[in-house]
């Protein structure tokens, strides 16, 4: 079990009960985040607890009582990013006695703030902020986000398709270990490939392959895995589950323990915790291949990225859940044996059909000798295992409601033993005709009987809904049932009978089930890790073979029609593109003097916007101030091989140099990523000693 202190156990943080002897001006400076946070957040958290003290006898200015109700309350209602951090490392005892003198005034026998106290805290904020130097330790772990976590402002070269830009060009230590983890949305798996070239799961601290993607933030630390799930009965309050699907938002769907949370940032737990389990067999692990369905738009892929980093990671790339699968899979039949062991002239063509515990794909790969080619992908990104346990819930809560006159799932704790039993019961009527659900509620135990025909009646559209998704891809790449040589299932929902039984009347043959449903991606992934490291002198020597993908979305920019005279979204790079492909657009500036251009860019196949993703803004600045109106700027779109967005853009006929930011939408910022792999960063030391 991997623990580290918490931003709730950090708020009970010993404070020295006198005022430090150091002064602003003479002591070190405080590092650059918690300038950065005060510059960001202002005072707003402390002016309540300036207000409280007014009127109170001046002795709560004293040391102790000083200490207790301003350092230690200003602590707890910092802004969480501080709270991560120790705050001896933010010197905050000594900046909270500098304000002391400067906003309080006790004379008179209670407390008053001075005239202009805004005023004057900002001068203390400032004079610690002077120099903002990071210690050595942290600095590193910061440049290393920095170094790849900007927007991607400068063309590139087209790479050979099949072909893999590796994430840094460093050569790999002999002793260097990468590994492939599915990060998935109910369960996670972390792999590696072994001296021999054999890809090999890595048992967690429990002995499991699998570890629930849970996270418990307890005050006494934050947990991952089995114990956050049994947790969770009891406090659900405060735990994160099933947050890929949160990906791509800007907080996590509620708040822990009153705080609202990136998702990266609670995904890079559980990455953390993977690593750490890695680390206990392997040695050192700085390097990953994370894997992501094959439907994550460029915001989602992203931010799975910016998690990976958090974690302390090196993500060497990111690669799709059935190309992942589908590399295994290939693996298996000896299509990566060098020595030629698969030979055919004809391509064999697999559909890959990944039903997982939160997002669902359907992949059409072609395999030949060492290569994998996705032809046409599509699927859903909130369609999962995880809506099959809640039909089960809420058969279960229409019964219960029967019984007691009332909706027991008005009850987090009632609501989340439901669901934990709910997967129980769907595991086991995969193995059995009839099973029994047992949910605590107001003091009684209730039992619900459930049998395998009403479950699969109930979810019947769910099933039908992968159904569609898979004719649909046979028919994107220009097949038909007869032209696919096998049907593959990855992903623990797989194991329905009810899967099985369509996709076997779907494709007219027999169901695939030789991978693992549960480690098949992540041994793809350590596959692909092993040829990435490979590539810079390094991992086992053993693996050989190319990976071309498709992107999953079209992309576009929004336009103005010219007939309409309506915004239109004009698509650029058509779905199922093998990757990576570039393409151009002229737009034209609308006045004289312009200083800059702004593009919508979309994700979606619609001609309309509204129907699309709007994936970010590009904005194109430093247009030269002589220009006249309808200059044509050139703006080039890149869709690199892991589905990631790069974009530049050039004045067509003018010498002037422009620059390009690219502004994803609900992304974290660079800042807000550099405060908090410092963070991260910073507590993950602490759990160490």
């Amino acid at each position: 079990m991997l623990q580290c202190t918490s931003w709730l156990a950090i708020a009970k943080a010993r404070f020295p009960g006198a005022p430090p002897k150091s002064s602003p001006s003479t002591s070190r400076s405080m590092p650059a985040n918690l300038r950065l946070l005060l510059e960001k957040h202002g005072f707003d958290f402390l002016e309540p607890l300036c207000q409280e003290l007014v009127g109170q006898p001046a002795t709560v200015l004293d040391d102790e009582e000083y200490a207790e109700r301003v350092v230690q309350d200003g602590w707890r209602r910092t802004p969480m990013q501080m709270r991560l951090l120790p705050p001896e490392t933010l010197r905050w005892n000594e900046f909270c006695f500098a304000l002391r003198p400067r906003v309080f005034d006790g004379s008179s026998g209670t407390v008053r703030l001075r005239p202009n106290w805004r005023t004057a805290a900002a001068e203390v904020a400032e004079q610690f902020g002077e120099g903002a130097a990071h210690d050595s330790d942290d600095a590193s772990a910061v440049a290393l986000l920095d170094e790849e976590l900007g927007p991607a402002a400068h063309e590139t070269a087209e790479m050979p398709r099949g072909k893999r830009a590796s994430g840094s060009e460093q050569p790999a230590a002999a002793d260097e270990h990468a590994v492939g983890i599915d990060l998935g949305t109910t369960y996670s798996v972390v792999a590696y490939v072994d001296h021999q070239g054999r890809p090999t799961s890595v048992l967690n601290s429990n002995g499991d392959v699998l570890t629930p993607s849970v996270v418990l933030f307890d005050n006494e630390g934050t947990v991952v895995g089995r114990e956050a799930v049994l947790a969770s009965t009891l406090e659900p309050d405060r735990v994160a589950e099933c947050v890929k699907r949160d990906m791509g938002n800007k907080y996590y769907r509620k708040k822990i323990g009153g705080e609202s949370i990136p998702p990266e940032v609670i995904s890079s737990y559980i990455l953390r915790r993977l690593r750490a389990d890695a680390e206990r067999k392997l040695g050192k692990v700085a390097k990953a291949v994370i894997t992501v369905p094959a439907y994550f738009d460029e915001t989602r892929r992203r931010a799975t990225m910016d998690a990976g980093r958090l974690a302390g990671l090196e993500v060497l790339d990111i690669i799709n859940e059935p190309t992942a699968a589908a590399i295994t899979y290939g693996y298996q039949e000896g299509f990566l044996d060098r020595s030629g062991k698969v030979q055919s002239d004809k391509p064999m063509r697999v559909l890959v059909y990944d039903l997982g515990g939160g997002t669902f794909d359907v992949t059409v790969v072609e395999m030949s000798n060492q290569s994998f080619k996705a032809i046409a992908t599509d699927g859903d990104v909130r369609l999962g295992g995880k809506d099959w346990d809640e039909k089960l819930v809420e058969m279960a809560a229409a019964r219960l409601t029967e019984a007691v006159g009332e909706d027991p799932r008005h009850d987090p704790e009632t609501l989340q033993e439901m669901s934990i039993a709910a997967e129980t019961a769907k595991k086991t009527l995969s193995e059995r005709a009839k099973t029994a659900m047992y949910v605590s509620y107001r003091g009684k135990r209730h039992k619900v009987e459930v049998t395998r025909e009403e479950f699969e009646e109930a979810t019947a559209p769910l099933v039908l809904r992968t159904r569609t998704t898979a004719e649909i891809v046979v028919l994107q790449a220009g097949l038909t049932w007869p032209q696919i040589d096998r049907v593959v299932v990855v992903g623990g929902a797989t194991r329905m009978p009810m899967i099985t039984h369509m996709l076997g009347e779907l494709a007219g043959r027999t169901v695939d089930h030789s991978v693992s449903a549960d480690e098949a991606v992540a041994h793809g992934a350590a596959l692909y890790a092993d040829l990435l490291l490979q590539k810079k002198g390094g991992g086992s020597g053993h693996t050989e073979f190319s990976v071309t993908n498709v992107n999953s979305h079209s992309l576009g920019v929004i336009g103005i029609d010219p007939l309409t005279r309506r915004q239109r979204n004009q698509i650029l790079i058509p779905k199922n593109t093998p990757l990576p492909h570039s393409a151009a657009r002229r737009f034209k500036t609308f006045r004289a003097n312009q200083p800059n251009v702004k593009i919508s860019v979309m994700e979606g196949e619609s001609a309309s916007p509204e129907s699309c993703i709007e994936v970010g803004m590009c904005v194109i600045q430093g247009l030269p101030s002589n220009l006249p109106a309808g200059w044509p700027v050139e703006v080039r779109y890149t869709y690199r091989e892991n589905g990631r967005l790069q974009v530049s853009a050039s004045l067509v006929g003018h010498a002037a140099r422009v620059t390009t930011e690219f502004v994803r939408d609900n992304s974290l910022s660079d800042d807000d990523l550099m405060l908090w792999a410092e963070c991260l960063s910073a507590e993950a030391k602490r759990a160490e000693w």
